[in-house]
Formats: C-alpha cells, sequence, structure tokens
C-alpha cells in the first residue's frame, strides 16, 4: 500500500474484526452480556451504553479513512493507521497462521460534501476534545474502536455498507448546518 491510494487486505480487516471481538468480548465477561456481575446487582454491572464510546469512535475511524485526502493531517494519521494495521493483519495472517491475505478495498471512497466535510470537523474537534478532557470515557477503548474503523472502512464487506448510511447521515447533517450558518 502506498500513502495516497490506500488499499486494505484481508490481514488489515482481520485485525480490525478482531479488535471489535476482543472489546465486545470484555464487555461480556466484565459483566456486560448478563451474569458475572457483582453481587447483589442483579448479576450485570454493566449495560450497552457502556459500548457508545467505542462504536461511536468506530464510526468516526470508518468516515475518517474514507473522507480524508492524502494532503492532510488527518488524511496522513489515517494512511499511516491503515499501512500499520494492514502491515500487522497481512504479517499475521500469513506468517502467523499460514494463510493468505488478498487485497479487499472497496471499487469506490466515499465523499462527503463541504457541509458533511464542516461536520465531521466538528465531530473530529469534539472527540479529540474528548480523548483530551473525559475523565469518563475509555482511553484505549476510545482509541481502538478508531483504530478498528480505520481498518474496517476500506473494506467491500459490512463495514463498507456502513459506510455509506454514515456518509449520508454526516453529508446530510452538513447540509443542515450549511443552511443555517449562511
Amino acid at each position: 500500500m502506498n500513502l495516497g491510494n490506500p488499499a486494505v487486505s484481508l490481514g488489515g480487516i482481520t485485525l480490525g474484526t478482531i479488535i471489535v471481538v476482543l472489546v465486545l468480548l470484555r464487555w461480556w465477561k466484565k459483566g456486560g452480556g448478563g451474569g458475572g456481575g457483582k453481587k447483589g446487582d442483579g448479576g450485570s454491572s454493566r449495560d450497552w451504553k457502556q459500548l457508545l464510546p467505542f462504536f461511536g469512535a468506530l464510526c468516526f475511524g470508518i468516515l475518517a479513512v474514507l473522507a480524508a485526502g492524502p494532503v492532510s493531517a488527518l488524511g496522513l494519521i489515517t494512511r499511516l493507521s491503515l499501512w500499520g494495521g494492514d502491515g500487522i493483519g497481512y504479517a499475521y495472517l500469513v506468517w502467523g497462521i499460514g494463510g493468505n491475505s488478498p487485497d479487499v478495498t472497496r471499487a469506490t471512497a466515499v465523499v462527503l460534501t463541504d457541509g458533511g466535510y464542516a461536520m465531521y470537523a466538528i465531530w473530529a474537534a469534539v472527540m479529540i476534545g474528548s480523548f483530551l478532557w473525559s475523565k469518563k470515557l475509555p482511553k484505549l477503548q476510545t482509541a481502538l474502536g478508531v483504530f478498528a474503523g480505520i481498518l474496517l472502512g476500506l473494506s467491500q464487506g459490512i463495514a463498507g455498507m456502513a459506510a455509506v448510511p454514515l456518509a449520508s447521515a454526516v453529508n446530510a447533517a452538513g447540509s443542515w448546518y450549511a443552511g443555517v450558518v449562511q
């Protein structure tokens, strides 16, 4: 993969999926899925709302890799993350497991409108501010969500299908925003 034209292999998608599965497994084992909770609380010390920061970060990462151009700070960060994560996933599948890691990149990228980019810029600022200043935000889980989203965002499959509604929602919010400020 070169940094100007992002691509992802099956290894990168696998690593992104592993991150999602491990975060869900950890949440489940700590009591989020019922059972295993503290005594006297009905068996569940966590609920699904504790996963919201992770899934918000996952969506943010999916859009980051699809929307950021190569000549931007966000583009450089996403492409370096994609390149590194894809390399780790490739090595895991090919050298660790003994399989193959073919290219699974979407044929077309999802493009944001000008208003969509404005909304994404606001979302990026909120994500950065929350990450820096929130005492309750699970920082590692959130960072893993962004990283997994970057790895999954270019896939042809499920994460690829999620990119279209995500981009459409951000573009719709951006159209509203652009209409309000003009």
